[in-house]
């Protein structure tokens, strides 16, 4: 049996359409889907970072360069970061595969890079959402109204924590939804289990990103 990548209707109905995933012997349509989501990624990214340069003041040096300076400036900030998006998007992939592969080995790693795909699709539309934000609120990107960042940021002045706090947004909810759809109709494990452990993964994966982005 085939079991095809579509990533809209995987995660609008993901209990539909995974419910072929543990069957299938092999997976269609997964590489050029692939290449868009890589696609995808460089041009949201991209466009955030113009945003927050032009909206929210994210890079300070950016308003001391000189007119003939700042195209140039824009274009290599623009460019670099879209670059690094797909890096970090893949890593979200292959890493967060790897991450959750020792508690769900009847799954395969395969078919975890499978799922992740679509989680990574679901975080780029949160990206997308949050444009507007940029433009109209000169906030930058990841100050989402969307997460529960907009509460913490009351009591806390951490960036660690509020960079966490910002990706524990709808979007994130989505996210484990779609999962826990996915992996448990591709394994025998309870769903407490699952629940649990996707949950505390992801949340591992959110620290993680939260402490890279503060770290360097």
């Amino acid at each position: 049996m085939l079991h095809s990548m579509k990533l809209g209707k995987g995660i609008v109905r993901p209990f539909t359409h995974f419910r072929t995933l543990r069957s299938a012997y092999r997976i269609k349509g997964s590489w050029w889907r692939l290449f868009l989501l890589a696609l995808l990624a460089f041009l949201v990214t991209a466009a955030t970072t113009f945003l927050n340069i032009k909206y929210a003041g994210e890079l300070p040096e950016y308003a001391g360069l000189a007119s003939s300076e700042k195209l140039l400036f824009v274009l290599s900030e623009v460019i670099s970061d879209g670059i690094l998006a797909i890096l970090v998007f893949l890593s979200i992939i292959l890493v967060g595969a790897l991450l959750f592969w020792p508690f769900f080995q009847d799954v395969g790693y395969k078919r975890l890079a499978f799922i992740h795909s679509y989680g990574v699709f679901i975080l780029l539309i949160g990206m997308i959402l949050q444009l507007p934000f940029i433009m109209f609120l000169h906030e930058p990107s990841y100050i989402s109204p969307f997460s529960i960042g907009v509460y913490i940021d009351l009591f806390v002045d951490d960036s660690f924590w509020l960079y966490f706090s910002y990706s524990l947004s709808l979007f994130f909810v989505w996210l484990i939804i779609v999962q826990y759809a996915a992996i448990y109709q591709s394994t025998s494990r309870r769903r407490g289990y699952i629940v649990t452990w996707i949950i505390i993964l992801d949340i591992v994966l959110a620290f993680a990103m939260a402490y890279i982005r503060t770290a360097f």
